[in-house]
Order: C-alpha cells, then sequence, then structure tokens
C-alpha cells in the first residue's frame, strides 16, 4: 500500500462523533489554529439520520453503526449482545434516540469521590448551559444561546401518559425538568431536535464551522495507529482512498474514538498492559494497564402490552407512515418527529439510597417478535442508573479492520439485579394500573401474571439488552489504572490526549450523549490553553 505524509496540523481530532463535533468547532474558532477531524464513516445526509422516526433503519445500518459483537455473556444465557456506535459524521449522535439528559448531580459526585476533583455537577453545569438552545422556558440554569436545539416533547402519547399518570399514582412525584438536578420523579423527554427533525452534534456544531478555511474534516478514513516520537505522539497513520497516510499534529492528537474505539486504537499503537498486546504481535510502547479496563454501561429489561388504540408500532407504517412524513415536513411535528421515549422517570427503589437508583423509560411502542411488533404496543424499559459490573475492551488481532473483544457479564452483580428486580416490578404495575386499566391494556408473555423473583430472573436472562451507553475505558483519575488525568491528557505522554465517553470515571445515571458533549466543551477549553 502506498505510504505519504501529508501536511501537518495544530490538532488532529480522531473520531467526529459528540465529542470529536464539539472539539473541532471549537478548537477551529481560532482562526490561527490549524484543525483536522477524521471519521471512519461517511457524511450524515441520510434520512434515517435526518427524520427521527426512521431511527431504527438508523441503528440497523452497518454503513452507519460499527455493531460491534461482544462476546458470550454467561450471565444472558450466552447471548452475544450487539453494541451500537456511530460510525458516521456526528457519531452516535447520529443514530442515537435523540434523549437530551444531563445525569444527576450524584453520577458526578461519584467522578470526584473516584479521584476526577473538578468534575462535579457545579462544575458541569456552565458547560451544560453552554451547549444548549433550551425552548422549554427561561430558567437560569438552562442555556439559551448554545448551538444543540433542545426540546419538551409535547405530543406524548396517549398509552405513554396513561402509564405516566399510573407512576404518579404509584407513588413517583412528578417533575417539570428532569435536567435541573432532580433526584427523583417522572416527566416528559427532552429531545435534541430542531422544528421537529434530529438536532445532532454534527448538526449544531459542524454545520456552522465546516466553511472555516482553518477546519479540514476527512471522512472514511480509518485510523491505523497513533505516531510516536519516544514519548510525544505526532500524529496518527490512517487509510484513505486506498492509500495509507501519516497525519501530524504540532500540538496535540485528540482520541475521540469512542468507548470502543478509542481503547482500541491506543491498544494498537502499543499503549496499554503488555500482557494485552504481546499476544497479538503488537509492540509495548507504553504501560497503561487500564486501557481497554472499567467498561461500564446500562442493562435494560422490556415490559411492553398491547392496548386497544393506534400506538408507533402502527403509525410508522403504511399509510399511516405516509401521512405522519407529510406532518413533519408540514409542522415539524408527528410520530415522525418522536424521540426514542415520550416520558422517563428516575425512581428511588431502595429507601435507604439518597437518590434514584433505577430509570425507567416509556416508549409508544411494543418490543417482541415480528408479529408482536406489527400490533399496538407500548414499553417501559428499565435500568439501573448505577451499574456496579465492569467489563473490558480488548484486541482481537493487530489487524485495524478487526472489530476489538467486548467482555462484560451484565447480571454479574447482585446489586444491579435486585435494583431491576424493583424497578420491573414497579414498571410492571404501571402497565397494569395505567394502559392495562383504561385501554384494555394485556402485558406481553410471560408477565400476565405476578411472576416470582425466579421468574423475573429468568426473563432477564433470555431477554436483558444494552442502553448503548458503554463509558470508562480510559478512565480519567490519578489512580494506578487510570488512563487520562484530569485535563484529558494520557498519563506519562505529551501530545495526546482522550477526549469522549472512555474518560468517565463511571457511567452517568441514563443517556451520556450530552455528558459527552459538556465533557468536550470543557476538554476543548482546556486544550486550547496549553501552550505547548
Amino acid at each position: 500500500m502506498p505510504r505519504h505524509a501529508s501536511k501537518t496540523w495544530d490538532y488532529v481530532i480522531i473520531g467526529a462523533g459528540s465529542a470529536g463535533a464539539v472539539l473541532a468547532a471549537r478548537l477551529s474558532a481560532q482562526a490561527d489554529r490549524r484543525v483536522l477531524l477524521i471519521e471512519a464513516g461517511g457524511w450524515d445526509w441520510s434520512p434515517r439520520i435526518r427524520i427521527p422516526g426512521l431511527l431504527e433503519g438508523a441503528l440497523t445500518s452497518r454503513r452507519l453503526n460499527w455493531g460491534y459483537l461482544g462476546d458470550a455473556d454467561p450471565t444472558l444465557c450466552d447471548r452475544r449482545l450487539t453494541w451500537a456506535a456511530g460510525r458516521v459524521i456526528g457519531g452516535s449522535s447520529s443514530i442515537n434516540g435523540m434523549v437530551y439528559g444531563r445525569g444527576l448531580p450524584g453520577d458526578y459526585s461519584r467522578w470526584t469521590e473516584a479521584g476526577a476533583k473538578g468534575w462535579g455537577w457545579e462544575d458541569m453545569l456552565p458547560y451544560f448551559r453552554r451547549i444548549e438552545h433550551w425552548t422549554g422556558g427561561r430558567h437560569p440554569d438552562r442555556g439559551e444561546d448554545g448551538p444543540l436545539w433542545v426540546r419538551r416533547f409535547e405530543e406524548t402519547d396517549q398509552a405513554c401518559a396513561a402509564t405516566m399518570a399510573a407512576l404518579i399514582a404509584l407513588g413517583v412525584p412528578p417533575v417539570e425538568d428532569y435536567s435541573l438536578g432532580v433526584n427523583e420523579g417522572v416527566s416528559l423527554t427532552q429531545a435534541t431536535q430542531k422544528h421537529g427533525w434530529r438536532h445532532s452534534a454534527a448538526m449544531a456544531y459542524l454545520g456552522p464551522a465546516r466553511g472555516r478555511r482553518n477546519l479540514s474534516i476527512f471522512t472514511k478514513t480509518q485510523a491505523v495507529n497513533l505516531l510516536f516520537d519516544k514519548t510525544r505522539c505526532t500524529g496518527v497513520r490512517v487509510r484513505r482512498r486506498g492509500e495509507e497516510l501519516e497525519l501530524y499534529a504540532e500540538r496535540e492528537t485528540i482520541v475521540a474514538a469512542g468507548a470502543i474505539g478509542s481503547p482500541k486504537l491506543l491498544l494498537l499503537s502499543g499503549v496499554g498492559a503488555a500482557s494485552a498486546l504481546s499476544p497479538y504481535g503488537v509492540k509495548p510502547r507504553h504501560d497503561l494497564p487500564g486501557v481497554g479496563q472499567h467498561l461500564n454501561d446500562h442493562v435494560n429489561i422490556k415490559l411492553s402490552a398491547f392496548v386497544e388504540r393506534p400506538t408507533y408500532n402502527t403509525r410508522r407504517r403504511g399509510l399511516y407512515a405516509a401521512l405522519e412524513g407529510a406532518r413533519l415536513l408540514a409542522q415539524g411535528a408527528g410520530a415522525a418527529s418522536s424521540p426514542a421515549n415520550h416520558c422517563q422517570a428516575f425512581v428511588r427503589t431502595d429507601p435507604s439510597s439518597s437518590a434514584a437508583d433505577v430509570q425507567l423509560q416509556i416508549m409508544p411502542f411494543g418490543f417482541g417478535s415480528p408479529e408482536d411488533m406489527r400490533r399496538n404496543g407500548l414499553s417501559v424499559v428499565v435500568s439501573p442508573c448505577q451499574p456496579e459490573v465492569r467489563g473490558q475492551v480488548r484486541l482481537r488481532s493487530a489487524d485495524p479492520g478487526e472489530a476489538p473483544r467486548i467482555t462484560i457479564a451484565l447480571l454479574e452483580s447482585a446489586v444491579d439485579r435486585s435494583r431491576l428486580l424493583r424497578g420491573a416490578r414497579l414498571g410492571l404495575a404501571a402497565l397494569k394500573t395505567g394502559p392495562g386499566a383504561t385501554m384494555g391494556g394485556r402485558v406481553y408473555a410471560p408477565l400476565e401474571q405476578d411472576p416470582t423473583d425466579g421468574e423475573w430472573l429468568t426473563f432477564f436472562r433470555k431477554t436483558a439488552a444494552l442502553n448503548w451507553h458503554p463509558t470508562s475505558t480510559c478512565r480519567m483519575g490519578l489512580g494506578p489504572l487510570d488512563v487520562v488525568d484530569l485535563e484529558l491528557r494520557v498519563h506519562g505522554l505529551t501530545g495526546l490526549s482522550v477526549v469522549d465517553a472512555s474518560v468517565f470515571p463511571s457511567v452517568t445515571s441514563a443517556n451520556t450523549n450530552i455528558p459527552v458533549m459538556a465533557l468536550a466543551e470543557r476538554g476543548a477549553d482546556l486544550i486550547a490553553a496549553r501552550t505547548g
């Protein structure tokens, strides 16, 4: 394969996802700084990305989604789960459910307690505000002038609204705005949308910045390995258009490839534990045993029910779909504009807990067999907010084109199982007393009756899945198993930072897209302030 060096930039950013888009826009705002952003996928022009109602098509597209396949999970009947990750400009913000969520204040307290001083809730608030163009009314802790449009989704499906009302009747308090540090409650979903269409990190940040002469964007460019001069990272070797190029950074190389892609690239470059490299013929360069460790994500279980009225299982097919598409075009509204869930609750299922320990997402469609998916249904999706279980990302070979190994035992933790059990019982009660009582709702088998603990656990093992919020594989902190310092620089190396969900000390409660963008906003400030 031909090889030649390209020109040099000040910053080379690897990955154009939620973090990379923010970094490229903010760093290139300084006209004297040359910025290169590289992305393995293509541009985000597909209707599957732009139209919220086509979310399923975006998630199942191998062109838009890496679709990593994990190892067999012994706690899930040896099932192999798929890990979604955006392979397109905008990354996962181009294929996610568009749910806006900052997490809970306690999430960031855990970060500081784990050693990430200066990354608490109050430290992050200015960056949350900086991100957003909130359309839901003025509040000092909501941003109005940021690039990312955020709205409260008001067109709640009736079956979802009935489930939300049932949760309130069961003792979950209603909340007007869950983004203000509220520790418990149920509310309407907030979505990253502009006039009913998806508003991704790429649309919000790269759209206005693309015309800058000092910003270059290379799509369909696969990172092969990082380049070094002794302990200084000098750039990255990539494959692009059939050629192998060496792209150099005078100031800094920034890895923003996500919680699966970032540790993979570091390991391919010889950065990690020697024992994780040598078996694959990768020469160890820098000993960092934490690379690829501490993988954290939300496990979920889905409770679905049939109802005797149209829900999105039917409103997104046939003539219904055509009518909803026309409504999106004309009004920016309707089923085609829907985010993944319509309501969500953060619930304290353990009275001894100081904050919510379970998230419930109320969705206007049912899950199940292809036959079930053609019937009108809705779902409550249950997840522990702070799962205890940890996994790892490792190499499968030294070939950059081969997916890494992902290993985790999602139901290994008794604490996680207990939280799932309590949340599932509450979710089932809400389905039965809400749409079950008012819309002829009937819960999908095998949950018609009240299951025993053992029956619940069998159900979990057969059906549990991922929320696709992977974090923590290049953890931030000052300990021996941490990978980056509190300014996101890789320990023991110069000219190299990691800025994405992989640096989270632990996963935030619920969706991770907005915490990633806030981290990137702060990361851009830290990087821009560095002199060398």
